[in-house]
């Protein structure tokens, strides 16, 4: 348990929106929309990243503000399936996210220092803080930017001709 956010947990958050749109918003909207072998595309990754953007800022209120308070876990294939966010165009998911996460980060940068240190119960994890959480969404973060990487990087890689037989393990 930590009770701090992690130096870089909040920067990551903040950058998170912008790594995205840099990474995705140029791309075709069948390229984003391709689905990789565990059935998820990049704009799924994005869609599920919105979906569960208010259930982890609420945690991190939860715990902030309460005295102990029990913290749910995340069913994150329910809250993907019922935010109705699959199938929605890049640009768009890409403007909500922005627009969503900004408002997250201005809360939780209002919240003082000691909040952080404040716990609560998991109903998976046991007992954690609100900078556990913290240090946790901006985990979360980088582990979905991988991923959408990784369902990229096929796509180029089918077409890297002799380039591709040359330099098998460039990665």
């Amino acid at each position: 348990m930590s009770s701090e956010p992690a130096v870089s947990a909040i920067e990551v958050l903040d950058s998170t929106p912008s790594t995205l749109r840099a990474l995705l918003g140029p791309l075709p909207g069948a390229v984003a929309s391709e689905p990789g072998p565990e059935g998820w595309s990049p704009s799924d990754v994005l869609a599920h990243l919105i979906s569960v953007l208010q259930p982890d800022v609420e945690r991190i209120r939860l715990i902030a503000e309460g005295d102990e308070p029990l913290v749910p876990n995340i069913d994150e294939e329910e809250a993907l399936a019922s935010s109705g966010l699959r199938g929605k165009p890049i640009g768009e998911l890409l403007d909500r996210f922005e627009r969503e996460r900004r408002d997250a980060m201005t809360w939780v940068k209002s919240l003082a220092q000691e909040s952080f240190a404040r716990g609560g119960k998991h109903e998976v994890a046991g007992r954690i803080t609100a900078a556990d959480q913290l240090n946790h969404f901006a985990y979360h973060d980088l582990a979905h930017i991988r991923q959408i990487v990784s369902l990229l990087i096929p796509r180029l890689e089918r077409s890297r001709g002799a380039m591709g037989e040359s330099f098998p393990d460039s990665g």
